[in-house]
Order: structure tokens, then sequence, then C-alpha cells
């Protein structure tokens, strides 16, 4: 009887989970297209050519594999993030002329985790990514994002639900031609709440990352 009862709370406390991130993700996606229709508007009022110019210099599908330390085991997320970069070029003069290229960018993404147990991640990433190239088919990047996620694991150190993400991280390109390449790349990320919730230890997360991008220019 006892264990039909925990069975019962764990499933009840899953749906409620995925009804907290159900409803997450729905204001993720909104502001999503908030953001995009945002783009819209200044790429409509730009004053470049409308007919081959676009907002989004950069669009990108990323995945990779992550693995950190929480008391019930290793913690291994797999990402899977959409990358939207803008040059920032086009708004800061004294960038015009510069070798590298600066570009701001949103990672809208919905991660799967797969130990200590089957879980999930959704959120969004916002930040800065600065890249410099070496050969005409070679370039290095840094970059770093913040932005609001939720986790549904279940942990002794760290409050589930509502939580911030904050990453770093360097890599580099590989031009396949002159509009498309596969980056390769390490990241480090650090999971919490800002002490919105208790326990906040914390999750750090090593990852590995492979992407693919098509640039507009």
């Amino acid at each position: 009887m006892l264990d039909n009862c925990n069975s019962d709370l764990k499933i009840n406390n899953k749906m409620e989970a995925f009804r907290r991130a159900a409803f997450f993700v729905t204001v993720v996606f909104f502001l999503v297209i908030l953001f995009c229709q945002t783009a819209l508007c200044a790429e409509q009022t730009h004053k470049k050519n409308a007919a081959t110019d676009r907002f989004f210099t950069e669009a990108a599908f990323i995945t990779g594999f992550g693995s950190g330390d929480v008391p019930e085991g290793h913690y291994k997320p797999v990402l899977l993030i959409d990358h939207f970069g803008v040059d920032l070029k086009r708004y800061f003069t004294a960038l015009k002329n510069h070798r590298g290229i600066l570009s701001a960018f949103i990672e809208p993404q919905f991660n799967t985790i797969v130990n200590p147990e089957t879980d999930f991640e959704c959120g969004i990433g916002i930040g800065i990514k600065y890249m410099y190239p070496f050969t005409d088919r070679l370039s290095i990047y840094i970059m770093g994002s913040v932005g609001p996620h939720y986790i549904s694991i279940v942990t002794k150190d760290q409050a589930n639900g509502f939580i911030f993400s904050d990453v770093i991280g360097t890599g580099l390109y590989y031009y396949l031609s002159k509009d498309s390449a596969i980056n390769v790349g390490y990241r480090v990320r650090h999971l919490s709440n800002t002490g919105l919730a208790e326990p906040n230890g914390g999750i750090d997360t090593h990852f590995g990352v492979i992407g693919y991008s098509v640039f507009f220019n």
C-alpha cells in the first residue's frame, strides 16, 4: 500500500512538473515570437536593400552532451538548441572595419536529461559572441549567455522549476562554403535560481557541442 502511494505521488509530481514546463515553454515561445516580430519591424525600417537584407545574420542548430555532479549521481543533459545571431556591425560604426565579428544572439532550447533519471530542461539564452578568422575557412569564437530556464529534475542540492542559466564557451568554426560552417566547441554552464527557492546549491555542467550554421550577409 505504501509503495503504491509513493508511486502515485511520484506520478503526480511528474505531471505537475510537465504542466509547469508546458506553461513555461508557452511563455518562452511567445517571447521568441515577440522578439522575432520586433526583429521584423527593425528589418522593414532598415535602410539597406530590403530585398537582400535580413535581421538575423546567422541561423544554426547546435547539439551536445554534458556532464556534471548532483548528490544522486552524474547530471547528463543532451542539448537541442536553435541559435539566431545578429552581426552588430550594422549598428556600431566602430566595428565596421574590424576583421572580427561581434554578434548578439538568442538560443531557444529543449534539452533531455538522461542521468540520474530521465528528465528535461527548457528555456532561452540571450548572449554575445565574438568570432575572429584565422584563415578563410577557420575562425575561433568565445561566447557568453544568460537566460531563464525550467528544470524538472528533483535533486537534494537544487530546487527544480524556474531557474537561471549562465553559460560561457569557446570553439571553432570550419567553413564549408562562404555561407555555411560546422562549429565545435566547449561550454561551461551554471544553473541556479538566485535564491528564489531552497535549496539553491546550483548545478555546474561541462559540455562538448557541435553545430551547423548558415550565414546571411
